[in-house]
């Protein structure tokens, strides 16, 4: 029972923070989500289930339906997945994979429903409004300190401008979901990792983690990036419904491929002469300054390359090892 105690007292007292502090959101719900899964360690399904209503009770008198909701499928269930998996002695990646599904569905359900209640004119508002925080943003006292004067000296005419910043604003608006995917998706990063940290720390035998070095990406995200391809090229003539779809996967998959592109660079970094490290790390970091679009992009693609050729033959090492 005191470990239910203690544990009510630091989800509550997070979820608290939730509800009062929205500038304290997020740290409030890594520390929700990490007490969350670490409880699975301690406590059975049953009491690790009370806790988690006795949090939405709580948020539910703070935040009503709406900020229940969105607590509730952006931080809460993938957490409370989690712990509950941790609880049936499933490993790191049994809770990462299970973990990320459930945030994905449940962003997914948030993303159906605002834009069922959502109607064109307030998408038009709510894109007005994102081009005059852009526009009060470059303009910042008076027109001697300017961004847009300084365009205009360029040969930028003010109307210019203010037409790609329209086109900037409309293309952050239709690209909220990938922003909505990519923020849960990080969340509940974070939040298994420091749980793996905490674990370690306190040597408990759970969340195993391999390094860094050796993550690869699924090779069946190759096909959700040809699926997005596919759509963003089938709708591009006419800036049709499938084009955002197909480039609000494209952000999210990219993303996914940059950082298993990382992955990729560490295991070439790991396995590298150590009398070459330095001035190889110099020039890569110089050379990433200098074209940081062409680099990213690159990194990208040896993500997405080492998930179909895998020539670090992770994969192979996986089998022989079963």
């Amino acid at each position: 029972m005191p470990g239910v105690v203690y544990l009510v007292c630091i989800s509550s007292g997070a979820c608290l923070v939730m509800g009062r502090s929205p500038y304290l959101t997020f740290i409030a719900a890594i520390v929700w989500g990490v007490s969350l899964v670490i409880g699975g360690h301690f406590l059975n399904g049953k009491k690790l289930a009370l806790v988690f209503g006795l949090n939405l009770l709580l948020l539910y008198g703070l935040t009503g339906n709406n900020g229940l909701f969105f607590a509730l499928g952006f931080y809460g269930m993938p957490s409370f997945l989690m712990g509950y998996l941790l609880g049936r002695q499933k490993g790191y990646y049994e809770l990462q994979k299970w973990g990320l599904v459930s945030a994905v569905l449940a962003v997914s359900l948030f993303i159906a429903l605002a834009y069922y209640n959502v109607d064109q004119v307030q998408i038009n508002s709510m894109q007005t409004e994102v081009e005059k925080y852009m526009q009060e943003s470059l303009v910042i006292s008076g027109d001697d300190s300017s961004f847009l004067k300084l365009y205009e000296e360029q040969g930028i005419s003010q109307e210019e401008m203010k037409n790609s910043i329209a086109l900037v604003a409309r293309g952050l608006v239709m690209h909220l979901p990938a922003f909505y995917y990519l923020q849960v998706m990080l969340t509940v990063l974070i939040i298994l990792n420091i749980s793996t940290y905490i674990s370690r720390k306190r040597s408990l035998p759970i969340l195993m983690k391999r390094p860094f070095s050796e993550d690869i990406m699924p090779w069946q995200f190759a096909w959700g990036i040809i699926i997005a391809l596919s759509l963003w090229l089938w709708g591009r003539d006419e800036m049709t419904a499938l084009y955002y779809v197909g480039s609000n996967l494209l952000v999210i998959l990219a993303t996914v491929t940059v950082y298993f592109g990382f992955s990729g660079l560490a295991y070439r970094w790991v396995n590298m002469n150590p009398g070459s490290k330095k001035w190889i790390l110099t020039i890569f970091i110089i050379v990433s300054l200098a074209f940081t679009l062409p680099a990213i992009i690159f990194i990208g693609l040896l993500g997405l390359f080492d998930s179909l050729l895998d020539y670090r033959k992770l994969r192979s090492k996986k089998e022989e090892t079963r």
